[in-house]
C-alpha cells in the first residue's frame, strides 16, 4: 500500500503539470476498478488491469510483450452519468 501511495503521488504531481487533478479513493470492499471523469463519463474495468495471464516462463513469447500474452476475460463499460453523484 505504501509503494502504491508513493507511485500515485508521483503520478498526481506529473498530471498537475498538465492541469489535471487526480483524486484517488480506495475502497477495500470493492474489487472492480472505475475511473470517474469530471465531465460525467465513467470507465469501469471488471478485473482492474489484472487480466493478463502469467506466462509459464519469463523467457517465452509474450512474457514482456503484453500484446502477445494470453488474457483473462473481462468487461470494460464506458458510460455517461447524467445526474451528479
Amino acid at each position: 500500500m505504501s509503494e502504491m501511495h508513493d507511485k500515485l503521488g508521483e503520478l498526481k504531481q506529473s498530471l498537475l503539470k498538465l492541469d489535471i487533478v487526480l483524486d484517488v479513493k480506495l475502497n477495500p470492499n470493492l474489487h472492480d476498478r472505475e475511473i470517474r471523469l469530471d465531465n460525467g463519463w465513467v470507465i469501469k474495468i471488471g478485473r482492474g488491469l489484472d487480466f493478463y495471464q502469467k506466462p509459464n516462463s519469463w523467457f517465452e513469447i509474450g512474457a514482456n510483450d503484453l500484446s502477445l500474452r494470453k488474457c483473462l476475460e473481462t468487461n470494460v463499460d464506458i458510460f455517461k452519468v447524467t445526474s451528479p453523484q
